[in-house]
Parts: C-alpha cells; sequence; structure tokens
C-alpha cells in the first residue's frame, strides 16, 4: 500500500510539471505572435498576465505537495482527496486562476485512475 501511495505522488508531481512546460510552451507561443503581430499588445499582455499567474499556481500547487506526509493517509484514495482539498485551498489562498485548479484536478483523477487500475490489474 505504502508504494502505490508514494507511486501516485511521483506521478502526480511529474504530471504537474509537464504542465509548467506546457503553459511555458504557450507563454512562448504568444511572444512568437506578438512579434509577428499577430496579436495585438492588449491581448498579448493579458494572455502574457493570465499564464504568469497561472505558471505560479501551478508551482505553489507543486511546492505544497512536498509537504504532504502520504503515510498520514490510509490509502491512496484517502490521499488523493486530501490533495485534491489542499489544492482547492491553494487556489482560493493565492488567488490563483480558476484553471489552476481545473488543470490539477485533471491530473489528480488521470493518475488515480492510473494508480487503481493498475492495482486491479495486479490483482486479476
Amino acid at each position: 500500500m505504502p508504494e502505490k501511495k508514494a507511486l501516485f505522488m511521483k506521478i502526480l508531481k511529474a504530471e504537474l510539471e509537464d504542465c509548467l512546460e506546457d503553459v511555458e510552451d504557450l507563454a512562448n507561443l504568444y511572444e512568437k505572435r506578438h512579434r509577428e503581430n499577430e496579436l495585438t499588445n492588449y491581448v498579448y499582455q493579458g494572455n502574457e498576465a493570465l499564464l504568469s499567474r497561472e505558471l505560479s499556481g501551478i508551482k505553489m500547487v507543486l511546492k505544497k505537495l512536498e509537504s504532504v506526509k502520504i503515510e498520514e493517509f490510509e490509502d491512496v484514495e484517502a490521499l488523493a482527496s486530501a490533495i485534491d482539498g489542499m489544492i482547492q485551498n491553494t487556489v482560493v489562498e493565492y488567488e490563483d486562476p480558476e484553471a489552476v485548479y481545473g488543470i490539477a484536478k485533471r491530473k489528480l483523477l488521470k493518475v488515480l485512475h492510473y494508480i487503481m487500475d493498475t492495482a486491479i490489474q495486479k490483482q486479476t
């Protein structure tokens, strides 16, 4: 059981780190489109500000994950539920864009389903 919780955390962190790269890639695309005059300054600056806040929010979630003590949770489902609540609270506390929660929640559910499916396959 402890190995499933550790694997869950490891994969979740990797997924969220991948999201950071995706947001950075999107910021680079917007910058390129702005340089090529495909985006006005107004649109570019708005997009840049939003992406910056999303990056900051995802980084904060990753930082908070470091303080989670997986041994305090009975199983992966309890761990996932606690992390979901922690993410919601972090987004509210830091007034991050709602997309931060949406992104993190999708990744959390994806990893949870993977871990649970793997566990079921091992039982059969």
